[in-house]
Protein backbone atom coordinates (compact mmCIF):
# COMPACT_ATOMS: atom_id res chain seq x y z
CA UNK A 1 0.00 0.00 0.00
CA UNK A 2 1.36 3.43 -0.94
CA UNK A 3 1.78 6.04 1.73
CA UNK A 4 -0.41 9.12 1.71
CA UNK A 5 1.28 12.20 0.28
CA UNK A 6 1.03 15.37 2.30
CA UNK A 7 -0.34 18.31 0.24
CA UNK A 8 2.59 20.46 1.40
CA UNK A 9 4.98 17.85 -0.01
CA UNK A 10 3.33 18.19 -3.42
CA UNK A 11 3.71 21.97 -3.19
CA UNK A 12 7.40 21.65 -2.27
CA UNK A 13 8.03 19.34 -5.22
CA UNK A 14 6.29 21.79 -7.57
CA UNK A 15 8.37 24.69 -6.23
CA UNK A 16 11.57 22.71 -6.67
CA UNK A 17 10.55 21.78 -10.22
CA UNK A 18 10.04 25.47 -11.00
CA UNK A 19 13.66 25.96 -9.95
CA UNK A 20 14.79 23.37 -12.48
CA UNK A 21 14.84 20.14 -10.45
CA UNK A 22 13.49 17.00 -12.04
CA UNK A 23 10.92 15.09 -10.00
CA UNK A 24 13.35 12.50 -8.60
CA UNK A 25 15.80 15.24 -7.54
CA UNK A 26 12.97 17.17 -5.90
CA UNK A 27 11.88 14.05 -4.00
CA UNK A 28 15.46 13.46 -2.79
CA UNK A 29 15.66 17.08 -1.63
CA UNK A 30 12.33 16.71 0.18
CA UNK A 31 13.49 13.53 1.88
CA UNK A 32 16.79 15.13 2.94
CA UNK A 33 15.39 18.48 4.09
CA UNK A 34 12.10 17.35 5.64
CA UNK A 35 12.03 13.68 6.53
CA UNK A 36 15.57 12.89 7.67
CA UNK A 37 15.73 13.55 11.41
CA UNK A 38 18.95 14.68 13.09
CA UNK A 39 20.41 12.85 16.08
CA UNK A 40 19.13 15.40 18.62
CA UNK A 41 15.63 15.19 17.15
CA UNK A 42 15.68 11.39 17.35
CA UNK A 43 16.71 11.65 21.00
CA UNK A 44 13.85 14.07 21.67
CA UNK A 45 11.34 11.74 19.99
CA UNK A 46 12.60 8.75 22.00
CA UNK A 47 12.35 10.78 25.21
CA UNK A 48 8.75 11.75 24.42
CA UNK A 49 7.90 8.13 23.63
CA UNK A 50 9.41 6.96 26.91
CA UNK A 51 7.54 9.50 29.01
CA UNK A 52 4.29 10.04 27.13
CA UNK A 53 3.76 7.00 24.91
CA UNK A 54 3.45 6.23 21.23
CA UNK A 55 0.76 8.82 20.49
CA UNK A 56 2.98 11.61 21.82
CA UNK A 57 5.86 10.22 19.77
CA UNK A 58 3.85 10.44 16.57
CA UNK A 59 2.59 13.91 17.50
CA UNK A 60 6.11 15.30 18.00
CA UNK A 61 7.27 13.73 14.72
CA UNK A 62 4.31 15.30 12.90
CA UNK A 63 5.10 18.70 14.46
CA UNK A 64 8.76 18.51 13.45
CA UNK A 65 7.84 17.58 9.88
CA UNK A 66 5.22 20.31 9.61
CA UNK A 67 7.66 22.98 10.83
CA UNK A 68 10.26 21.78 8.35
CA UNK A 69 7.74 21.82 5.50
CA UNK A 70 6.69 25.38 6.31
CA UNK A 71 10.30 26.55 6.54
CA UNK A 72 11.22 24.89 3.23
CA UNK A 73 8.18 26.34 1.45
CA UNK A 74 9.07 29.81 2.74
CA UNK A 75 12.69 29.48 1.64
CA UNK A 76 11.74 28.19 -1.81
CA UNK A 77 9.19 30.98 -2.30
CA UNK A 78 11.82 33.59 -1.38
CA UNK A 79 14.36 32.03 -3.75
CA UNK A 80 11.82 31.86 -6.56
CA UNK A 81 10.81 35.50 -6.01
CA UNK A 82 14.46 36.54 -6.06
CA UNK A 83 15.00 34.69 -9.34
CA UNK A 84 11.93 36.27 -10.90
CA UNK A 85 12.95 39.83 -9.91
CA UNK A 86 16.57 39.42 -11.02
Amino acid sequence: MARAVNPADKMIIQLLQRQGYIKSEAEKCLKRDVYQLKADEVAKVKNYATHFGIQAKQKIIDEILELRREALIGRLNRELSAQMSA
